[in-house]
């Protein structure tokens, strides 16, 4: 008796634990992205550093830090679309998920009531 009940028990949270792994899972991508994003930024930013250093007169500078103004907005639009495919895909994956465990509880609820 108490092992059925257990048993139902587990099988009722399947849904929220799912729900709970997918949510930590994205976020762990979601940090590792923004880690990434962290580092290229500090290495550029040093790198552009470095360069500006090193320029002799004005218009190199200005074409110095053109380029890496460019880099930076191609680095950041790049890691923001690939946190908005990692988010995009977990919110059809937790669709699915709570699609499938209401379609699961209407039927166990019509069996139910049916008995």
């Amino acid at each position: 008796m108490f092992e059925q009940l257990n048993d139902q028990l587990k099988e009722s949270m399947k849904p929220v634990t799912e729900l709970a792994t997918l949510n930590m899972s994205t976020l762990q991508d979601i940090a590792e992205k923004q880690n990434a994003l962290f580092s290229s930024l500090l290495s550029d930013g040093m790198s552009f550093v470095e360069t500006a250093s090193k320029q002799k007169d004005v218009m190199s500078l200005a074409e110095t830090q053109k380029a890496y103004i460019e880099g930076l907005q191609e680095t950041v639009t790049e890691a923001a679309k690939e946190s908005y495919e990692v988010i995009t895909s977990a919110q059809k994956k937790a669709t699915e998920l709570v699609k499938e465990a209401s379609e699961e509880m209407g039927t166990k609820f019509a069996t139910a009531a049916a008995k």
